[in-house]
């Protein structure tokens, strides 16, 4: 028989569970209506749900524990409260599992983050203001899903539709597409068609839907420029087609024709220019900028001493920019197997107070680069910034007869600025907007042949869309699968064939052993 003691500890522990029961009962569902109220009332307090839910989950597991006591207590009740068991922990995991497939958890492990969207999409799909429809005519739901779904967890106004074309034939035919898995992209009234759904595609179709026109960038010709069309080494094709995809217009104007670049034009390059411009042409481009127009200058260094442009040059010192008569020679190129002659600027050498290279992480490449120097005495109303630097190790040399001699003795060491920007009004102005200019050290930085190397692409369609104030119309480029590869010492090979092929097999036929030995035994 019990002794009092027992009997009083058991009535007490009884007593504890009746008391707790209804309390934990009441706050699971005070906590469930608390959910469904944030979901509804407040969609968009992502934490306030998460919160609530955990409390939920919390409640739902302190009822199953407490269940669980009340079953070594109550011996009669055990198949009731068995019953109250199952059904509490199916409601944990219902709501574990609601949100879980609310708010997903996500890791890419891939080495370039192939199946994460860029820094640049999601800052394009959470300033959404316009509702974006994407229909989806595919029965591979699958293997699109994936992207969609990073599209729609960025923002709330992002939707998708999946049709398959098989059966739904008229809807697929009356949609304009002509094969399956193609797509429909629509912002309010207006739509675009896509054959290829990729991160890329999207997102420039997305730019261009969400825009009312193209912008223009007008580039030079006539003077030795690079050709924006050209498609040999030394060309800018690639950057044409990045700033085309992006839904820019590129068109080449002849300065003296063009009299009235401000009425044409959202922006002007002069990219890398080897014969003078006329007084004509340099009066247009010093009154266009005065009145507050958009610019970008990369004016290359002659390797024979003499400046290509000396007008141009006196036309930046306006603007307190000063591109000077040397070249930068950075020792630490050779690491990387390239020339001296072609500087640096690492992963950490951008700043980050500019819009161009705030989040700009990738290295690039300046070859046959020549300082550039922020002037002092810039008035108030002016900003001027450098966005791109040189490595410390970087000297800045004169050029003597056709060849760099390099004398640490004498030349400065860097960092030396490869990319300068100003952004503001000159004293006086009667602009009714903000000049903004980007200086280049080099034209060669975005030439087809350099373009692709780190993020020289990227680093100079930036700079564009950041001139035609347009931050969030960036280039994106696609992600490319990385092969996997294992380096190994011939060593650590043996050592691992040895460790397959022998020991561990032994092993686990010792364990098999060992084990059928001991149950002979019971």
């Amino acid at each position: 028989m019990k002794n009092s003691t027992q009997k009083s500890a058991e009535t007490s522990g009884g007593n504890s569970t009746q008391t707790m029961t209804p309390i934990l009962w009441i706050a699971a569902g005070v906590f469930f209506l608390a959910l469904l109220f944030a979901r509804a009332v407040y969609p968009e307090g992502l934490w306030l749900s998460i919160l609530t839910g955990l409390a939920l989950v919390g409640s739902l597991v302190a009822l199953v524990i407490q269940n669980q006591k009340a079953l070594k207590s109550r011996s009669a009740a055990y198949g009731f409260s068995s019953g109250v068991t199952v059904v509490l922990v199916l409601g944990i995991v219902g709501v574990l599992n609601f949100l879980s497939s609310r708010y997903p958890a996500k890791w890419d492990l891939t080495a370039n983050k192939k199946h994460t969207l860029s820094d640049q999409s999601i800052k394009l799909v959470k300033g959404l203001s316009k509702s974006v429809k994407v229909t989806l005519f595919s029965n591979q739901r699958d293997r699109f899903r994936p992207v969609l779904d990073n599209y729609k967890t960025a923002s709330s106004k992002f939707e998708y539709e999946f049709v398959d074309p098989f059966r739904e034939p008229i809807r697929f035919k009356s949609s304009g597409l002509k094969k399956p898995d193609s797509a429909v992209i629509s912002v309010e009234s207006r739509e675009d068609k896509i054959d290829d759904i990729t991160e890329e595609k999207i997102t420039n179709t997305l730019i261009k839907l969400l825009k009312d026109k193209s912008p223009v960038l007008c580039v030079s010709s006539g003077h030795g420029e690079k050709n924006v069309s050209g498609t040999d080494a030394e060309g800018y094709d690639s950057v044409k087609k990045a700033l085309t995809a992006q839904y820019y217009e590129v068109k080449e104007v002849n300065l003296v024709q063009e009299a009235k670049l401000a009425e044409t034009c959202d922006a002007l390059a002069i990219l890398g220019p080897t014969k003078t411009f006329f007084e004509p042409e340099v009066k247009n481009v010093k009154n266009y900028l005065e009145a507050g127009g958009r610019a970008m200058f990369a004016l290359d260094l002659n390797l024979k001493g003499s400046e290509y442009n000396p007008e141009l040059v006196a036309l930046l010192e306006k603007w307190y920019i000063k591109p000077a008569n040397s070249i930068i020679v950075d020792p630490f190129s050779k690491a990387f197997g390239l020339d001296a002659t072609v500087a640096l600027a690492p992963q950490n050498a951008y700043s980050r107070d500019s819009a161009i290279t705030k989040e700009f992480r990738a290295g690039c490449i300046f070859p046959i680069a020549r300082p550039l120097e922020l002037l002092s005495g810039a008035p108030a109303g002016l900003k001027t910034e450098w966005l791109a630097r040189t490595t410390a190790d970087a000297f800045g040399s004169k050029i003597e007869k056709g060849s760099v001699h390099v004398d640490p003795s004498k030349d400065r060491k860097g960092p030396y600025n490869l990319m300068v920007s100003v952004e503001g009004k000159q004293k006086d102005s009667q602009a009714t907007k903000n000049t903004r200019i980007v200086v280049f050290s080099t034209s060669n930085l975005a030439t087809n042949q350099f373009s692709r190397m780190g993020g020289n692409l990227d680093l100079f369609v930036n700079s564009v869309s950041w001139v035609m104030e347009d931050e969030s119309l960036i280039s994106i480029r696609a992600k490319e699968d990385v092969a996997g590869k294992i380096e190994m010492s011939q060593k650590s090979g043996n050592f691992i064939a040895l460790l397959t092929i022998l020991v561990l097999p032994m092993l686990i036929g010792a364990g098999g052993l060992s084990i059928w030995l001991y149950r002979r035994k019971l």
